[in-house]
């Protein structure tokens, strides 16, 4: 799962390209956290489970790659907040 604050079409195929027919990103909204993230990715059924299992923690800013859950799901985030 992809997961990008709004950047320019430039930047979304430098970070992410070459895209898939199946490639979707979710906007990361500003008042978001890592339990926002986990929940929408499908990890955590609601966003209080994701904070009761200690991802109520800020995004981090730049790319980073997380490996979660049972499946080992990857995720991909973008966070340009301050970049």
């Amino acid at each position: 799962m992809n997961f990008i604050t709004p950047i320019s079409d430039k930047d979304m195929e430098l970070f992410f390209g070459p895209f898939d027919e199946g490639d979707h990103f979710i906007i990361i909204e500003p008042h978001w956290t890592m339990a926002n993230i986990m929940h929408q990715a499908g990890i955590f059924k609601s966003v209080s489970q994701a904070r009761k299992n200690g991802w109520n923690k800020p995004i981090p800013e730049g790319f980073n790659i997380f490996t979660v859950g049972k499946k080992r799901k990857e995720i991909f985030i973008f966070n340009e907040k301050n970049c």
